[in-house]
């Protein structure tokens, strides 16, 4: 999807997109607009290698007009400094390294110009070389290189400009062949050639109009061509700007010698300082590894020690239920053993609670009996002793006497027949006064 896309986008920015465009704006403007002439009919539309022609002629003026578009733009971008406000840096691989951040920065479209080429180029060769030693030369080298690049891009006008007047005069070939194998023995006279050197004239025009195309071209390529070289000297003379003084080649003599000196020591420092580096990073890397290892046994021995301890506490735990079991089943075993004798214990103790109970209610009934005879005894008392003085106030006390006798006799016999108590009960009389007789 991607490369069928860029395909696309390349083929919209080529010159035969444009050349088509030409071609066609040209051809609506003679068949429907201000250039619907005979003439303009005869010269591009009389013959299928005009119509070739001006396609031809329509391509090649789009690459040209392409080409000088491309050089305005870079000339006009190139007015802007590109490392103007770099900070001097101390050394002259931090120079490279601001540099060409300096460089990546820049927009999206200016990578491609013919300027920052030269300048990564540049910065290639020193960072390649460790110096700025012979960077001239290099730049002339790369000077060429563009010079033949541009040159190269002109490829496709230049077979333009060679196949428009190839293609009128073969136009003009095939035009005079056929009107020539139109003559025929029986057709000789001189109407027939009247006819024919008046057709030959027609030939000529797809030969008369490739020579004009060509010429139209060719001065357009001129004044493409002296901006193109005016566009290689700028950006040669931009590039002096951009590289003067910010690499110096060593100078010439003793002093260039020490120079050289001191460069070849910082970058042997330079060199130890990347090799200190990649040490340090190779060291952190191993103890990073190690420390990774180690955890990872560590880890391994954890978990080894915890399935261990697991297992073991697993296995104390089981040990620990079975003689739990067992001790539940034998203290359940006497808890059964022991209930049954509270049970026994609690029925015997129910058995004499009952007859306790019995007893406490025969002792009831024998108590209320007693009560019932105390009650009885007390009346028989309290009707006694009126009795008793009623005798003595009627004077008849040995009437009273035997009253008194008769009524202890009933009360023997009322007690004889209440059953035994535990405790013997006792009756004590009201004492009062008996009055004597006189």
């Amino acid at each position: 999807m991607n490369k069928s896309s860029s395909w696309i986008g390349s083929f919209f920015q080529s010159p035969l997109f444009g050349g088509g465009l030409l071609a066609g704006g040209f051809y609506a403007l003679i068949y429907g607009g201000p250039l619907d002439f005979p003439l303009v009919h005869r010269y591009f539309t009389n013959h299928p290698v005009e119509f070739m022609e001006t396609v031809l002629f329509s391509v090649g003026l789009a690459s040209l007009l392409q080409k000088i578009v491309e050089f305005h733009s870079q000339k006009s971008r190139m007015s802007e400094s590109v490392w103007g406000g770099v900070p001097p840096a101390t050394s002259p691989a931090d120079k490279l390294l601001v540099l060409t951040a300096r460089l990546e920065e820049l927009p999206f479209a200016r990578p491609n110009d013919y300027l920052i080429r030269r300048l990564y180029a540049a910065l290639d060769f020193v960072r390649a070389h460790g110096s700025g030693e012979s960077l001239d030369d290099e730049m002339k080298y790369r000077a060429d290189l563009d010079a033949a690049r541009i040159y190269a891009g002109f490829g496709l006008f230049r077979l333009i400009v060679w196949a428009i007047p190839i293609l009128g005069f073969l136009g003009t070939v095939v035009g005079i062949t056929m009107a020539l194998n139109g003559i025929t023995e029986t057709k000789l006279g001189q109407d027939v050639m009247a006819q024919v050197l008046s057709g030959l004239g027609l030939k000529f025009d797809t030969t008369a109009l490739a020579l004009t195309l060509s010429m139209v071209l060719m001065f357009a390529y001129f004044y493409a061509e002296r901006m193109a070289n005016s566009f290689q000297e700028q950006v040669d003379r931009r590039t002096q700007e951009e590289l003067a003084g910010r690499f110096p080649a060593a100078a010439k003599g003793p002093e260039g010698q020490v120079a050289a000196v001191r460069q070849m020591a910082e970058t042997m420092l330079q060199a130890a300082d990347r090799l200190v580096r990649q040490q340090i990073e190779l060291w952190q890397a191993a103890l990073e590894a190690a420390g990774g290892r180690w955890m990872q046994m560590s880890k391994a021995a954890g978990e080894t020690l915890q399935l261990s301890l697991a297992g073991a506490l697993k296995e104390s735990l089981q040990t620990h239920a079975r003689e739990l079991a067992a001790a539940e089943q034998a203290a359940m075993q006497q808890g059964r053993n022991s209930w049954e004798k509270v049970l026994q214990i609690q029925s015997k103790a129910m058995q004499n609670t009952a007859a306790l109970q019995e007893a406490v209610s025969r002792q009831a009934e024998v108590l209320e009996r007693t009560v019932q005879a105390v009650g009885e005894v007390a009346r028989l008392e309290d009707a006694l002793n009126r009795n008793l003085s009623a005798l003595s106030g009627a004077k008849h006390f040995e009437q009273t006497v035997a009253s008194m006798a008769a009524a202890i006799n009933l009360l023997n016999a009322k007690l004889a027949e209440l059953p035994s108590p535990t405790s013997p009960v006792k009756l004590e009389p009201h004492r009062r006064g008996v009055p004597h007789a006189a």
